[in-house]
């Protein structure tokens, strides 16, 4: 009954157009996997710069949040949680399988993902440093420091905890750009 009905509020979430590119890749246990720029028309804005699908995973990844949140809110005596590891990156996708396929993503990108699920704090968006300049502009991003990684070691690791304001994001964003213009001038 509950993934039925959280797959129900997905369902009705996933008609948000921001989340075109987004595709569910597989449930493993606890654990929920999505991705987003796989196919070839987000691939093409990425190699042209355009990350805008970062942006919109990330927000979907708050939908969840919420989704859960309002879950609780609505049944007696349940309180799921869910931590969420976040990673941007090259991936191998793949068919696996030939009696039973199943279509699967893997590589360095995914399993560091993985690992920040793992070493993440229930409620919260964990995210290596790496993906910062993507989501910064966007998001507040405060840094959570060094945690120990599995395979890594010791890495620089930061939350998402909340949404810019319009007129934030607009004023990141128009630095940005002026910034650009000023170093490609001298």
């Amino acid at each position: 009954a509950v993934v039925s009905t959280q797959s129900g509020h997905y369902g009705r979430g996933r008609s948000d157009v921001r989340w075109a590119a987004i595709q569910k890749i597989k449930t493993v246990g606890p654990c929920y996997m999505a991705a987003s720029g796989l196919d070839p028309v987000t691939e093409e804005q990425t190699r042209q710069g355009n990350h805008e699908h970062i942006v919109n995973l990330m927000e979907f990844c708050f939908k969840i949040l919420e989704t859960i949140k309002q879950f609780n809110s609505y049944t007696f005596g349940t309180n799921f949680t869910m931590k969420i590891g976040f990673n941007y990156g090259p991936v191998t996708d793949g068919i696996i399988g030939q009696n039973k396929v199943l279509y699967d993503i893997w590589g360095d990108t995914v399993n560091l993902a993985s690992r920040m699920m793992s070493t993440g704090v229930v409620g919260r968006i964990q995210l290596p440093a790496a993906c910062v300049p993507f989501l910064i502009d966007h998001f507040k991003l405060p840094r959570r420091g060094k945690v120990r990684v599995k395979g890594k070691g010791d890495m620089i690791t930061h939350f998402c905890v909340e949404r810019k304001t319009p007129e934030q994001i607009r004023s990141n964003i128009e630095n940005r750009a002026a910034n650009s213009t000023n170093s490609t001038d001298a």
